[in-house]
């Protein structure tokens, strides 16, 4: 994820000493250091939760002193970042199996230093459920540490805290039912519309700008893109039905990370459609898309592949084709 708000100093990957027989914490530290920075927690994508289901947490660090605060995050951040989760009785959850892998490998790791002028902030999202085992259902309190010197072998480091959230898992009986899309601007249930395909390029591409995800998805056959991927669409065709819409629902998650088809969420600075066509049940729209960098923009045409079903285009596929720079 990108910052909320830039880091002023995005410095080169540095590599640390390697870290031998690592141990993960257990708990977080009582109390948060005085460093000048506050790290605050929210839900990404506040749902129902089901055991097993992935918890995406927006992670914001904010620099509230008067000074620049100066930390380390890992390439790996289960290196600069932990999560712990209590019961109501104050019981702590177990490390989940893939970090306590993580901090007990034997490998060099990797680094940026990043810089937060006073006022400014840093954000990412992680998935809890790495770093903690909420496999049973239950009603949980949820907290991060950030380590600003990384985690270091035999010692818990001093950490900021954060604020703790309330989670509550369900019993895995079954997919729950989808709920509703809904806007974030106006609180109202998001349908499909009867428009032409031009016109569901444009909106697509314009909630993207403007970081709308439920307009975004609105008008994207995710099961089509999820299928572009041999890998995926062997292991989904394997898969019962409700598996299978929990593959949808991770490859969304994934898509908002930026984890799978990368040039589909890409914000391009400006686009223009130059050609539509199509028939009775199928459609191509292309569009000339820009993406500014320092000193040269990049222009790139983009050809979206639409289906028609219901009276509704759908995108179901894509493909990229770079014109150089300007």
């Amino acid at each position: 994820m990108k910052p909320s708000r830039p880091a002023r100093a995005l410095l080169a990957v540095l590599a640390a000493a390697a870290m031998a027989g690592l141990t993960p914490a257990q708990t977080l530290p009582a109390s948060t250091p005085p460093f000048g920075a506050e790290l605050s927690i929210r839900f990404w994508d506040a749902r129902v939760y089901y055991a097993g289901d992935s918890v995406h947490v927006k992670v914001t660090l904010h620099n509230s002193g008067a000074s620049p605060f100066r930390f380390k995050l890992s390439e790996s951040r289960m290196f600069s970042l932990s999560f712990e989760a209590r019961t109501p009785s104050n019981r702590l959850l177990d490390a989940s199996d893939d970090y306590k892998r993580a901090v007990a490998a034997s490998m060099p790791v990797y680094y940026r230093e990043i810089t937060l002028e006073p006022g400014e902030e840093y954000s990412f999202v992680e998935d809890a459920s790495r770093y903690v085992k909420l496999g049973e259902p239950g009603l949980y309190t949820l907290r991060a540490g950030f380590l600003p010197e990384l985690l270091r072998p035999g010692e818990k480091g001093q950490a900021i805290l954060s604020n703790a959230l309330s989670l509550s898992v369900r019993p895995a009986a079954g997919l729950p039912p989808s709920a509703p899309a809904v806007s974030g601007m106006t609180g109202e249930i998001l349908r499909p519309e009867k428009i032409s395909p031009d016109e569901v390029i444009r909106r697509t591409i314009a909630a993207r700008q403007k970081g709308r995800w439920e307009e975004f998805f609105l008008y994207l056959d995710v099961e089509s893109l999820l299928r572009r991927n041999e890998a995926l669409r062997l292991r989904y065709d394997r898969e019962s039905d409700d598996a299978r819409l929990r593959m949808i629902e991770a490859y969304k998650a994934d898509l908002r990370l930026d984890r799978v088809d990368a040039d589909i969420v890409v914000i391009p600075t400006s686009f223009e459609i130059v050609q539509t066509a199509y028939t009775a049940a199928y459609g191509t729209v292309t569009v000339v898309q820009k993406f500014a960098y320092p000193g040269f923009s990049m222009v790139k045409d983009y050809v979206y592949e639409l289906s028609r079903r219901d009276d509704v285009w759908y995108v179901v596929g894509y493909s990229v084709r770079n014109r150089g720079t300007e």
